[in-house]
């Protein structure tokens, strides 16, 4: 496949015509599809929207968990160049209502939820059909693309928390996907033989590369449901029953299997790779996990903002990542099809000094959905050239360039930065340092202003007994005494979001409000 197919439809066309008889997706025994059967069922699929009045540019809502459905209706989309909108199943009323309101779709695909959500038609899908009833009857026969697709049209958007509490949906284009998957083929050197785990959420970015790594390869995708996930024994028998040969997550659910002793070659099977982003991996858990499984499993550090297409950075980690065993792994270079900018205040950084990281390229999608304002903020002209346009994301993320290797080493969230006793303190490295402390399994540092006081306040999570008095100190030979946290609260474990990292709302509720 290569980028002259100019649409997601077209490329995935050329990727049946090649793995057809292969299996697409494995649910278990009873429940797999391969690329005939899934790309058939997207054509009734598409029929179906056809048949609902769907246009390209119309926008299909689909709050299903992974399924049959979910998928076909995924690529039916992309096939009529009507972007489709993943939500949460299991999203409260107000926040589902809220996405709606501001993708506006025609239709949405839910299960349980009757003939209308939020207002707008609903069609009611089984989870477990084969074949989802509401096409049953539809021709399986492959479909004309309309002729008003083009690189630019959104392939889908996809919904983030935003600052002000109210989610933003990220536009990512036909275009950015096709440069993101030649990216993901010569990055990882995916084969058809691959078995990819999707232990990610439809509605959460990282799911992005689990599909398109899958389906664009000629892999086989393995779905992982929520409670599966949730259970670290269930989990690895899953993964090794099926043989993956590709685990991408979050952390975080590396480090759970961690705590349960379940990080290991014997429970994890033969991966070939193992893949993470989304949130910081401390480095003293990461050398344990990096001693386990290599060699003969390979461990990429991956970043990239969902407003990029999902990633931007591959970092393939080597012992000489843990010559020091403090904070978390650099990020690396970014990937060839990215330019960037380190700046701070509008004016380029030196070289090991602090900026806000600025991406452009062809990856870096068409703005918020419907949000005109937050995207101008966002999406700015390159401020060190008017000459031509030239569009760069603000990334929010801090970062220092290796004056030695030119490599990204990630210092924390623009928003996490807090003016703390005069001082400009980033609170997720206080966070690093507890984690390097020998029982401490999670940590968020919270910062709380009130009129003229302010204060630092850590919670902790941890199996053993720590005293306040121990953390402070081992925090002292790591921080100024500036950066120490007033008060330090112990908990089993910190509180996640639908995404799996860790919920500061939920935090800054209980102890800093």
């Amino acid at each position: 496949m290569g980028l002259e197919a100019c649409s997601i439809g077209r490329a995935f066309a050329e990727v049946v015509a090649v793995h057809g008889e292969r299996r697409a997706i494995y649910f278990d025994d009873a429940l797999q599809l391969s690329y005939v059967d899934l790309d058939r069922l997207a054509n009734r699929a598409a029929r179906f929207l056809i048949d609902r009045g769907i246009r390209t540019g119309d926008r299909i809502a689909i709050a299903l968990e992974k399924s049959p459905a979910a998928y076909a209706l995924m690529l039916a989309a992309v096939k009529l160049g009507a972007p489709y909108v993943a939500l949460d199943p299991r999203n409260p009323a107000s926040r589902r209502d809220a996405i709606l309101a501001q993708c506006r779709p025609s239709i949405v695909f839910a299960s349980g939820e009757g003939s209308a959500v939020g207002g707008i038609p609903a069609v009611d899908c089984d989870p477990v059909e084969r074949m989802p009833a509401f096409c049953a009857t539809a021709s399986d026969a492959a479909i004309e693309e309309p002729r008003g697709i083009t690189g630019a049209t959104p392939a889908y958007v996809m919904f983030t928390s935003g600052s002000t509490g109210t989610p933003k949906g990220a536009a990512i284009s036909h275009d950015n996907l096709l440069h993101f998957i030649a990216w993901l083929r010569e990055a990882y050197g995916f084969r058809s033989d691959d078995v990819h785990t999707h232990l990610n959420p439809l509605y959460f970015d990282n799911s992005v590369f689990d599909i398109y790594s899958t389906f664009f390869t000629g892999g086989t995708l393995v779905p992982f449901d929520a409670v599966t996930v949730q259970d670290p024994f269930a989990l690895t028998a899953r993964v090794r029953a099926t043989a993956c040969t590709t685990w991408f997550s979050v952390p975080s659910l590396l480090m759970f299997l961690q705590v349960t002793k379940l990080a290991t070659r014997a429970a994890l099977g033969p991966l070939r790779r193992i893949i993470f982003g989304g949130e910081g991996f401390p480095k003293v858990k990461l050398k344990a996990l990096f001693d386990e499984m290599t060699p003969g499993t390979e461990l990429h550090n991956v970043y990239g903002p969902t407003e990029c297409t999902c990633i931007c950075s591959s970092r393939l980690l080597g012992e000489s990542d843990f010559i020091d065993l403090d904070g978390i792994p650099m990020l690396g270079r970014l990937a060839d099809h990215f330019s960037e900018l380190v700046l701070d205040d509008g004016k380029p950084v030196a070289p090991g000094e602090c900026g806000e990281l600025f991406l452009g390229g062809p990856c870096v999608g068409l703005g918020y959905f419907g949000r005109a304002d937050l995207t101008s903020v966002a999406f700015v002209q390159n401020p060190l050239q008017a000459d031509f346009r030239e569009i760069f994301y603000r990334t929010g993320d801090l970062v220092r360039r290796d004056p030695h290797t030119g490599e990204l080493h990630f210092v924390g969230r623009r928003d996490l930065q807090v003016k703390h006793m005069g001082y400009r303190i980033e609170l997720e490295e206080i966070e690093h340092a507890l984690l390097d402390i020998e029982g401490v399994d999670e940590a968020a540092v919270l910062h709380r202003k009130q009129s003229e006081m302010s204060e630092l306040i850590a919670v902790v999570a941890s199996r053993c007994a720590l005293r306040t008095a121990d953390v402070r100190r081992m925090l002292g030979m790591r921080l100024p005494k500036y950066m120490l946290p007033t008060k330090i609260h112990f908990v089993n474990a910190l509180p996640k979001n639908a995404n799996g990292k860790t919920d500061r709302p939920a935090l800054k509720r209980e102890y800093a409000s």
